[in-house]
């Protein structure tokens, strides 16, 4: 069933061909023509397109410092910027001080707001350069920067202290510290236990506070530190004016403490976000029930006030104080993934819609939040054509006053769009999604799907890996569909499965029925749970034409990896997933895992994984081959999680984009350096793919 109708697209005019070669035996649009490439961000381009994040409000509320953060394929790295501009926009952005090279967890940039002194004058911040991490000082005219702490140890927390021109700060083992701890293990040998992924490099193989540096298991679900990352943290105080640094006081000490752990994963009601007062007011907190959140405040003596309102019970984001005011500014997400702000007093429980629409409005891309003050509150936006960009959200009348758009060469009239979808499955349940089909011809056309999030402006699904413009450029319909909102708690994965399959599967059913695409021609790719569902929906169906991803999956190796005595990640596989040993639940693992399942896969695959997780695919990729199956798998050295760097990102691209259009349209692409490429798909074709 159908709930809402699919958009009514403008169609563009075709542009000429370039050269290239099409399979005969394959319907198809002709190859991909420069101009169309050109008609929007080329691969290059999206991958250095400038995000924001790290929004401060100045103590005065005249000016805001954020962070710009550019990607450059040429140097394979990252250029991070301070910057400071009026919140009334009376000026354009000014840039203050580099940034440094920012610290990354699984391969995505960890945000973190600046501190703004308390006249105002200059902001303070972590900066990670050179293998050390410093609390630096920067003046908002630009004029200096410059590290204020030279601690021997890297500055894990920072914080204002109580008096004017002191900073608080925690660090833990000294640098000279690790980097012996490490020597010591090299000329010792490793003792492999349940701290050592045997899936990384031993010796200095992660890149840690800016130096590489040997990693350990320090928390929960592969969450990673250095060798000596639980030892006990110092507390310190700093005068500013004199330079002098003395032991902080308990009560110091109490303000840069680590923040309490996440809540443990079968937790049915965890705390998904909380808003610390430091006053009368006590703390703002959500709490996700079901399908749903709680909002509440709890005052310092113990007394819970909870929001009684409708909107507080939908899908909220960040939450945060309106400066000084007894009020709570909370982002809701509706089920398009459109968002808007909400204000809730709770002396009368009164909650005022302020603001929002389409697209990603609860911080940007980092969904770290917005910056609030008592009279707005500040943002990085974007939706599925539209870059990020910095905004102004008044309170009061809910006008938004554009800030910065640093991205605004990428927006030209005329180019392809994507628009929403909306769609229900037999099941009844609805689905999301964002649409881009080709100029000229729309009929019978090619289908590429990714699925899990479509939030902010697309530019390769989750992970950033397919090239869903220059596929639509290419003759292509490009679908992304959102991951349906799932209940708090533990669920099991295979519903979750499940429902994506569904999602794609009548996907499909609707835009071939209405003739747009050829249910034979229908390729899918993901990352992460993406990827998972991809391998979900090739193994339950003879849908998929093609399939990529970019993440690892469950597989023997991949449990008795992390299966030693103490391991915190087999318990979690037996509580989530419902497996344990293979050999003692064959069934479940059949069901779960590709590796036991190659008789049912059939779609030509696709594999490219960072090194830290190839290898727990190897075995899929032997299985696959040693069928006579059409599978290819690569590997991107230093890469964890979420592959980051340019030139990987721009060559996952290109590969995805090459993938594709041989598999669904048939073609080849002319250079001459892709002709070993080519040769070796050829070959898997004649082998007997379909």
């Amino acid at each position: 069933m159908v709930i809402g109708v699919l958009p009514a697209i403008t169609l563009l005019v075709a542009s000429p061909v370039s050269e290239g070669t099409v399979d005969a035996g394959r319907a198809g649009p002709p190859p991909l023509t420069a101009s169309a490439v050109e008609a929007g961000p080329t691969l290059r381009q999206t991958i250095e397109l400038a995000d924001m994040s790290s929004i401060a409000v100045s103590p005065d509320g005249h000016l805001l410092a954020f962070r710009i953060e550019h990607a450059s394929v040429a140097a394979n790295d990252f250029e991070l910027g301070w910057y400071v501009v009026p919140t009334d926009g009376s000026a354009p952005p000014r840039r203050v001080a580099d940034a440094g090279e920012g610290e990354r967890r699984d391969g995505e940039l960890a945000t973190e707001p600046p501190v703004w002194t308390h006249d105002g004058r200059a902001i303070l911040f972590r900066k990670v350069a050179g293998g050390e991490v410093q609390v630096w000082r920067a003046e908002v005219d630009g004029s200096k920067s410059e590290a204020v702490t030279r601690d021997a140890s890297n500055v894990r927390r920072f914080a204002l202290g109580p008096e004017p021109g002191t900073i608080l700060y925690s660090v833990g083992a000294t640098r000279a510290a690790v980097e012996e701890a490490e020597r010591r293990e090299y000329d010792d040998g490793v003792l492999i236990d349940a701290t050592v992924d045997p899936a990384r490099q031993l010796f200095r193989g992660a890149l840690l506070e800016g130096r590489k540096g040997s990693d350990r298991f320090s928390g929960r679900w592969f969450t990673f530190g250095h060798l000596l990352a639980g030892a006990p943290l110092t507390y310190r105080a700093l005068d500013l004016g004199t330079g002098v640094v003395r032991d902080a006081t308990p009560s110091e000490a109490a303000r840069v403490t680590d923040p309490p752990r996440t809540p443990d994963i079968g937790n049915p009601r965890p705390v998904t976000d909380e808003a610390r007062s430091g006053d009368h007011r006590g703390n703002a907190r959500v709490t996700a029930e079901d399908f749903a959140s709680r909002l509440s405040i709890v005052r310092p003596n113990g007394r819970s006030i909870a929001c009684a309102q409708s909107s507080c019970k939908l899908r909220i984001g960040k939450i945060a104080w309106q400066g000084a005011r007894d009020a709570v500014v909370f982002a809701t997400t509706d089920r398009g993934g459109g968002q808007a702000f909400q204000l809730w007093t709770p002396r009368d429980d009164k909650v005022r819609r302020i603001g929002g629409g389409a697209g990603r409005w609860g911080g940007g891309r980092d969904r770290a939040g917005c910056a609030v003050d008592v009279d707005a509150i500040y943002c990085v936006v974007a939706d599925a054509n539209t870059p990020p960009r910095l905004v102004r959200v008044a309170i009061s009348s809910g006008v938004v006053t554009t800030l910065a758009n640093p991205n605004h060469d990428l927006v030209r009239p005329g180019t392809l769009q994507f628009e929403p979808m909306r769609w229900s499955g037999l099941s009844g349940q609805e689905f999301t999604g964002q649409l881009m089909l080709p100029a000229g011809n729309r009929r019978a056309l090619p289908l590429f799907v990714t699925y899990y999030l479509c939030e902010g402006y697309l530019r390769g699904g989750i992970g950033d890996e397919f090239p869903l413009r220059q596929l639509a450029a290419s003759g292509m319909a490009v679908l992304c569909i959102d991951r349906v909102a799932m209940r708090a708690g533990l669920m099991d994965p295979v519903e979750q499965y499940r429902i994506g399959h569904e999602g794609v599967r009548e996907a499909v059913r609707i835009l071939a029925d209405r003739g747009i695409v050829d249910r034979s021609r229908v390729g899918m790719g993901g990352v992460s749970f993406g990827g998972e569902t991809t391998m979900w929906v090739a193994q339950n169906s003879n849908l998929l034409s093609a399939i990529s991803i970019g993440n690892t999956l469950l597989s023997p190796t991949y449990y008795w990896f992390n299966a030693l005595p103490g391991s915190q990640i087999s318990p979690i596989l037996k509580q989530v997933w419902g497996i344990g040993r293979p050999e003692d639940d064959p069934a479940r693992w059949e069901m779960l895992s590709p590796t036991f399942s190659t008789d049912k896969i059939h779609a030509p695959l696709l594999m490219q994984l960072p090194e830290r997780e190839f290898r727990f695919n190897v075995e899929l990729a032997a299985r696959l081959g040693q069928a006579h199956k059409p599978v290819e798998l690569w590997a991107f050295p230093e890469e964890t999680h979420l592959k980051y760097q340019p030139r990987h990102k721009l060559a996952i691209y290109e590969r995805n984009l090459d993938w594709f259009r041989f598999w669904l349209q048939g073609y080849v692409d002319p250079d001459p350096a892709k002709a070993e490429q080519y040769r070796r798909w050829q070959a898997m074709r004649g082998s007997g793919s379909r």
